[in-house]
């Protein structure tokens, strides 16, 4: 007996017609955004909007090559005048004239608010100063940076004269009065304050001994001497 099959036979040619009409048309994926290496920014192949994205790769900024006593007496005045955020910003400018606010964010990555707030900042105690251009294009005011480095001994020698003022009252009270603490150090006082509290911490509640600051009083004289010779040195 002859096998038969349940399916009917198909032409070759008709089966692959039929496959072709019945198989799902192919999902059109859009192509991915192509990336501009240099400027870093993403533009879509439809001609869109351009969006710019913010590089994580920190910008090649040259700081000019000066002497570290230099170095240290501009690190020293912006740290004290304003904090050390604001020491690359001053040292950036060594060497360079009427530099853009924007082109300073840029070299040293920092947001445009950030960077105006330090630059006016430095304004205040005279170590930068500025002139305001307005862009022709776009219409609106850019300020152009430079370093008041002449300002520097100045600002200098006042900071040092202010701490050597301070350390001599601290001196002053140190020699003339007692002081009180714990054993766990966690606050100090003198005898009038410790008598208010009994002798006893506020802190933790401890009895409060006697402290002896003879330390104290040999690093504050050796600090005052110090200062007293670097003052003495811009007199000359």
């Amino acid at each position: 007996m002859l096998g038969c099959s349940l399916y009917p036979i198909v032409n070759n040619d008709k089966m692959k017609k039929i496959i072709k009409k019945t198989s799902p048309k192919p999902i059109k994926v859009d192509k991915a955004p192509k990336v501009d290496k240099i400027s870093k920014t993403v533009k879509n192949t439809d001609n869109s909007d351009i969006i710019k994205t913010k590089s994580t790769v920190p910008s090649k900024t040259i700081f000019q090559k000066i002497s570290d006593q230099r170095k240290n007496a501009i690190e020293d005045v912006v740290k004290e005048l304003v904090n050390e955020e604001a020491i690359p910003i001053v040292l950036y400018l060594i060497g360079r004239t009427k530099v853009s606010e924007f082109v300073l964010a840029q070299d040293l990555n920092l947001e445009i608010h950030k960077a105006r707030n330090l630059l006016y900042r430095l304004l205040e105690h005279n170590v930068l100063y500025f002139h305001r251009k307005k862009d022709k294009i776009k219409g609106w005011y850019i300020c152009y940076w430079d370093f008041n480095e002449k300002i520097i001994p100045f600002q200098l020698e006042k900071i040092k004269s202010q701490k050597l003022v301070k350390l001599k009252e601290r001196l002053e009270k140190e020699s003339s009065s007692m002081f009180y603490m714990c054993k766990s150090a966690c606050t100090r006082m003198d005898f009038e304050k410790s008598m208010e509290f009994n002798f006893k911490c506020p802190e933790c509640g401890e009895l409060m001994d006697e402290q002896n600051n003879s330390r104290t009083l040999e690093f504050l004289k050796e600090r005052i001497t110090e200062l007293d010779k670097d003052l003495k040195a811009y007199d000359k």
